[in-house]
């Protein structure tokens, strides 16, 4: 799994000058973008979804496309809770991947830093996809249906984080223990979203 993952458009591996690294990672075809979010629903199993793309266009994306999901959601609630929505998204989009990161390199992975904040950041459509869906459907009163589209799209999503997190991964004590805690964190992310923001009646 190691050799088979390959990342592709890194800055930090790059000789491209400063400015044309920024333009790789904050300008990409609108159909690229589309390519990037299905893939993240789909483990990296074939040579075709093997490459993990980096860039910032579609995780900022889905930063936004989520903030204003969840306050729009929050809208509806009949209680407060002690953060607001923009708020708790962003501290998760700054912990989120530098601790990610960390961690990976005490297992001695070779990931950067932008990789994984990509990684990450397209992680999100996962979150995206489950509070929409539920929401369209039941208007997150059914928990269960919840979960259910938290094991779908949530779960794929997850999952790829975890395989591509393994294939950087060259101390194989860690593997489990860093894979499964990056996971959790992902997946406890988004059912707090659920309960916090979404759920009208749940008193945080």
């Amino acid at each position: 799994m190691a050799s088979s993952v390959i990342f592709v458009g890194s800055p930090e591996k790059s000789p491209k000058s400063c400015t044309q690294k920024l333009k790789t990672l904050f300008f990409v075809p609108p159909h690229d973008v589309i390519f990037r979010i299905f893939a993240s629903f789909v483990p990296p199993f074939s040579k075709k979804y093997q490459k993990v793309y980096v860039d910032l266009q579609g995780p900022v994306l889905a930063l936004l496309l989520l903030t204003a999901f969840l306050n729009y959601g929050y809208s509806f609630k009949t209680t407060n809770t002690f953060c607001s929505p923009t708020e708790t998204v962003i501290i998760y989009s700054l912990i989120m991947p530098v601790m990610s990161f960390f961690v990976c390199k005490i297992g001695r992975s070779c990931i950067t830093l932008s990789e994984m904040t990509s990684l990450i950041g397209y992680g999100l459509y996962g979150h995206i996809f489950t509070l929409f869906v539920s929401f369209l459907i039941f208007e997150e009163t059914s928990n269960f249906f919840f979960f259910v589209c938290l094991i779908i799209f949530g779960g794929l999503s997850t999952l790829r984080i975890a395989l591509v997190v393994l294939g950087t991964l060259f101390l194989p004590a860690a593997r489990l223990l860093i894979c499964s805690l990056i996971s959790t964190c992902n997946i406890l992310f988004v059912i707090f979203l659920h309960f916090a923001y979404m759920h009208r009646t749940f008193v945080s």
